[in-house]
């Protein structure tokens, strides 16, 4: 009998950035379909404004595809820190905070975070989200735990390669968990390669510590590099 409502926001925000709510030209969506849309974060309460950008800092469109840098703006925005004024303002010129996530909104504003900008995986002048795939990595019934991050690679700049911790007792061959995102994400998309370890590093907070990994694979070269 409880609702949830899905929601996004930050310490800048005051907290809250968005929230989800069905609205009225939702209601001929499919039960599937109106679930996928309450995952996602929803839109901009009141008061706040949302823009996703790209590299050069042009606006992107809202088609629920084209992915950016999640900026935000309004009243209640955080312009300095605490006893850090001496830092500048956080806001650019025209006042958006940028807030390093990574998203898509979609035509209806409903906004999704794809990844973090210090994660994301820029390869051959596109972008590909180390979230969706660590997604569809845990999926696979013989992992326990998985992540992404973006490895250099000669040709593409940056190709993603997959760490995973296979469930106790669980041997999973190389081959068959890349073969796991064939028809799941784009052909593109699909990891370079796949490590497997014992265990993934975590910060205090029980996120995956993606520096730490990043600095434990800094030799780590691809096949075909």
């Amino acid at each position: 009998g409880v609702t949830v409502h899905q929601g996004w926001g930050m310490t800048e925000t005051s907290p809250l950035g968005t929230v989800f709510k069905v609205k009225p030209t939702m209601g001929e969506l499919s039960q599937e379909d109106r679930y996928e849309l309450q995952a996602k974060q929803g839109c901009g309460v009141f008061g706040i404004e949302m823009r996703i950008t790209d590299e050069n800092d042009e606006p992107l469109p809202w088609d629920g595809v084209a992915f950016g840098t999640l900026k935000v703006r309004g009243p209640w925005v955080a312009s300095n820190y605490f006893r850090l004024e001496d830092a500048g303002s956080p806001l650019d010129k025209n006042g958006w905070f940028d807030t390093g996530d990574v998203a898509t909104i979609d035509p209806n504003g409903v906004m999704q975070i794809t990844d973090r900008t210090k994660d994301v995986i820029k390869s051959g002048g596109e972008w590909i989200s180390s979230i969706d795939l660590e997604n569809a990595a845990v999926d696979h019934p013989a992992v326990a735990e998985a992540a992404v991050i973006g490895r250099y690679h000669p040709k593409w700049t940056e190709r993603p390669l997959l760490i995973v911790v296979p469930r106790e007792g669980q041997e999973i061959p190389k081959d068959d968990m890349l073969a796991w995102f064939d028809g799941r994400v784009a052909t593109w998309w699909k990891p370079n390669d796949v490590a497997f370890v014992d265990e993934l590093p975590h910060t205090a907070t029980g996120k995956i510590n993606k520096l730490a990994l990043r600095d434990q694979f800094a030799d780590y070269q691809f096949p075909d590099a």
